[in-house]
């Protein structure tokens, strides 16, 4: 089990739902989707990337051999795109 990506993958989730409804609500082009969408999307980029580091810190996950960028999305690797795997 990759604690990295269940993080990541998790974040992801509930970002998009955050982001799906309100696009429901405002609509995609509105400037105030576009506002939330950001300010949202910031937020959860910075808290993983917190998160990680602590963890790194911790030694309890390293930065994945295939640099996957954490802001990329979802990825075809072992981090699945969060960066960062378990120390084995």
């Amino acid at each position: 089990m990759q604690l990295a990506k269940l993080i990541f993958l998790n974040a992801l989730s509930t970002m998009k739902a955050e982001l799906s409804l309100l696009e429901f609500k405002m609509g995609k082009k509105s400037p105030e989707y576009l506002y939330l969408r950001k300010s949202i999307m910031d937020f959860v980029y910075k808290g993983l990337k917190k998160t990680f580091k602590t963890l790194e810190e911790n030694k309890i996950i390293i930065r994945c051999p295939k640099k996957c960028s954490l802001r990329k999305g979802y990825s075809d690797c072992k981090c699945n795109g969060s960066g960062y795997i378990n120390v084995e």
